[in-house]
């Protein structure tokens, strides 16, 4: 018995090993054709905003992404040289022709990404797989050049790698911001003499304050009576408001076309919430007034807290 047994466990293992065996021959399946490594812009295709902090000294920016889509460790492994034009028919493209070229004395290319006069080159090293191109500038100096910026196209990459064909091209606006900059809520009050329609609280909404220099900023969208259905002024009447980084005063000045006068009545003391219009650290929150005439009395009494930055 014991040795039937024993032929049993001995032909029982056999098998085993056996079955093991084939098992471990098995092919692997069959290699699908490898796609290519690719190369894209990951916002592409669009116009985007580099807000860039406020700066009297030269600071380098990271402006474009550019990424590498490999199809194995060899292709993530190698160096991967990437060419990207300068292209002022994307910038007109993809702004509407409202941003225009920012002016080539004003910023300096990166030793990173080489500039040829036409092309950056961008180089991958062994593992990368994301790229910045980058230039250096001082950002103050944005504040008096309006819209600009600069339109990216990839033109070439080496080692077999493609071209993406649905993120291909970017356009970058360039602005500075201070710390006043970004989107606030607007609350207040309104005075229209002899029209009590348009006289009364209004919001809240959002509006944009955007830099105009290292401590002020320019109001962007128009000005709304109390109901909030009408706008007070043109497009182009909006205040610009300068914050004294010591005492944080505010003083406003001409609107843009300067054929409003803005002035500091201070006479809405429940809106402004003291007597002084200023700017409050602790809530970054503005308070401010202005008035004109044309032809009766107006009075806008304001307080815009921050959000969020644009």
């Amino acid at each position: 018995m014991r040795k039937v047994l024993h032929s049993f466990l001995f032909i029982s293992f056999l098998s085993l090993l056996v079955l093991s065996c084939e098992k471990g021959t098995e092919p692997f399946p069959p290699v699908k054709s490898q796609e290519k490594p690719s190369i894209s812009l990951p916002e592409g295709n669009s116009l985007v905003t580099a807000a860039l902090d406020i700066s009297s000294t030269v600071i380098t920016a990271e402006v474009l992404e550019i990424r590498r889509d490999a199809t194995s460790p060899a292709d993530l492994n190698r160096i991967q040289t990437v060419k990207i034009a300068n292209s002022n028919s994307v910038l007109s493209d993809l702004s509407g022709a409202a941003v225009t070229e920012l002016p080539r004395d004003i910023y300096q290319n990166h030793p990173d990404n080489p500039f040829d006069g036409q092309y950056w080159t961008i180089t991958f090293q062994p593992g990368e797989f994301v790229k910045h191109l980058k230039i250096s500038l001082k950002t103050i100096d944005l504040t008096s050049l309006g819209r600009v910026g600069l339109g990216f196209q990839l033109a070439s990459a080496d080692n077999g790698a493609v071209l993406s064909a649905s993120q291909n091209q970017v356009a970058v606006e360039f602005g500075a911001k201070n710390k006043y900059d970004g989107i606030y809520e607007i609350t207040g009050a309104a005075l229209r003499e002899g029209d009590p329609l348009l006289t009364g609280s209004f919001g809240p909404y959002e509006r944009t304050l955007i830099t105009t220099g290292a401590n002020s900023v320019q109001w962007s969208g128009q000005v709304l009576w109390a109901n909030g259905s009408n706008s007070a002024l043109p497009a182009g009447y909006e205040p610009e408001i300068i914050v004294d980084p010591v005492t944080n005063l505010i003083t406003l000045l001409r609107s843009p076309n300067g054929l409003i006068f803005m002035t500091n009545p201070v006479v809405r003391t429940d809106i402004l919430n003291g007597t002084q219009q200023r700017y409050d650290p602790a809530s970054k929150t503005l308070y401010f007034e202005f008035t004109y005439t044309t032809p009766t009395n107006r009075l806008f009494s304001f307080r815009a807290k921050y959000l969020r930055p644009r």
